[in-house]
Formats: structure tokens, sequence, C-alpha cells
């Protein structure tokens, strides 16, 4: 019935969130990691065509990703990888002028977290985190950390709101899959998240159609200007542009220019060039323009 809470959905959405995740896989002994210049891990560029990335190095045998982060500066790269039953945060960063081998953060030491986002100024990371929440707030099926950076390192991790997957634009505005209502309505929805001092206090739910009930992962172009998501508990990716009035444009469907149905969690690298994405296990990506080729013509 419509508008009724649905727990068969809700179930299924978290299932498939632990499921992309995968099972984990030692790292490349030290003395055999590759020297590895320049953006992106040093990486061959993609073209039109989506690739795997790092192969080797980031996307190896056996594990399984669902989101990635680079800094606004592009010289830090966030991953995370799960087993079942262990999830970690990775991280890899230009030292030197040379990449670092992915190394667990320590910030988030005893809990699993997941789908970590660095913000455009390089100072805070949010993330999903599995701590116990502080006394007085409510729990929730998933709750958003935030850490900031300090002198010292990485701040002592602090409680944002309920929520799934964040993603920001160039200007700072953040955008959640919104989850506050979803033990009442079984429903999921992308939302621009208000925040005061790193702590979620409204979110502003984004009106796109056609809606199917559950929409997550919303990934958000640097300029603001499209989104991309999913909508089959993190597959199936669509993408909706900005119109001129500040309303969204009715969503394309990625599959019908060839992306799986099984695509998701979808990311955008800060200086808006290329989109990452998860599909069948593995972490590819791809030149932005086989997005922007979609912008409808006025």
């Amino acid at each position: 019935m419509k508008g009724m809470f649905n727990p068969v959905k809700v179930l299924s959405l978290i299932a498939a969130i632990l499921i992309q995740c995968g099972t984990m896989h030692c790292q490349t002994n030290t003395k055999d990691f590759p020297v590895l210049k320049g953006p992106y891990l040093g990486q061959k560029l993609p073209g039109l065509t989506p690739e795997i990335f790092a192969p080797g190095i980031v996307s190896i045998p056996d594990a399984k990703y669902t989101t990635i982060t680079f800094s606004g500066t592009g010289n830090e790269f966030y991953f995370y990888r799960w087993d079942g039953s262990n999830a970690k945060i990775f991280c890899c960063k230009v030292v030197d002028e040379n990449w670092t081998q992915p190394e667990e953060v320590s910030f988030t030491a005893g809990y699993k977290p997941m789908e970590p986002l660095i913000t455009v100024d390089n100072n805070r990371i949010y993330f999903i985190w599995d701590k116990p929440l502080p006394p007085g707030e409510i729990e929730t099926i998933f709750k958003i950390w935030f850490t900031d950076r300090t002198a010292k390192g990485w701040s002592e991790p602090k409680y944002a709101g309920p929520g799934m997957f964040v993603c920001t634009d160039r200007k700072g505005n953040l955008y959640v899959t919104d989850m506050s209502t979803v033990m009442q309505d079984g429903k999921t929805y992308l939302s621009k998240v208000i925040t005061s001092e790193g702590r979620f206090v409204n979110f502003d739910r984004q009106v796109i159609n056609p809606y199917y009930g559950v929409q997550a992962h919303p990934c958000i172009a640097p300029d603001g200007s499209f989104m991309i998501f999913d909508i089959d508990s993190g597959q199936h990716l669509l993408v909706s542009f900005r119109k001129s009035d500040g309303t969204w444009g009715n969503a394309i469907d990625l599959v019908n220019i060839g992306f799986d149905t099984m695509a998701g969690g979808a990311s955008i690298t800060p200086d808006g060039k290329y989109l990452f994405f998860n599909c069948k296990g593995k972490l590819w990506w791809v030149d932005i323009k086989v997005i922007e080729e979609l912008q409808p013509k006025i």
C-alpha cells in the first residue's frame, strides 16, 4: 500500500550496502609497492569507456569497493573495504612527490566505518560509523560522524546525524542519503543537508522525478549542475540536470547509454573531470564527458 513502511525494502537496502563491500585482501608488500607519481595515483587516464582504477594497487583480487574520495588538492585519496565482519577506511597520500601505499586510518579504530568524504577545504572527513551514539542521541540505521584536521592529525570523531553517503560541491554544500524517516515510511531521499558546526540540523529534500521509493548515494557535480544517484539498493545509476530555475530535470537512466544495471555508488573528482563508480565488486572510472553529453539542449 502506498506510504506504508516496507521493512523488506529497508532490509534489502542495508544488505546490499554491506554486500557491495566484499572480502578484505592483504595489501601489496611494502617493498614491492610501485613508485606512483602524478594525479590520481599516477594512473593512465580513462576515456569514454570505463576502466578499472589502479589494478593491483587499489583494485585488488577478492576486494570490493563502493565509494572513494579525493581531497580538493588531489594529494589525498580515501576508500574503504569490507570483509563481511570488518570494515576499514584506507588512505593514500602524496609524500615527497610519490603516492604512499594504502594505510588504514586511525580515527575509526574499534568500530566499522564506511563511505568517507573529505570536504573541499580538506579539513573535515564525514563517514558512516557503527560506534554507539552518545547519551541522549536517537539510534538510527546508519550514523554519520566527522573528524576535523588538527595540527596533530585527525580529531576524535563527533556525531553528525542520521544518513548515508555524503557528497559535496565546490561551494561546500553537502548532500546526503536522507534516512531520517526510513523507519516510518521505508523510503530514502536525496537531500541537501544544513549543518551547524558539523552537525546535521535540517534536510532539504531534492525533488527528482521519477521517484522510485528509494533514492540513494547522491553524487553532486562540483559545479552543482547535475546529480548522479542510484535507485536499486546501491545499484542502477541515473542522472538529473539542474534547470535554470534551480529545480531538477527528469532523471535520465544511465543504463540507456551502456552503464551496467549493477553500477552504483558514484563519485566525481573535485576537478570535475572523472566519474568513479563500483560495479560487480570492482572500482571503475571514466571521463565525465559521458555524463555531460546527456545535458538537455535548450
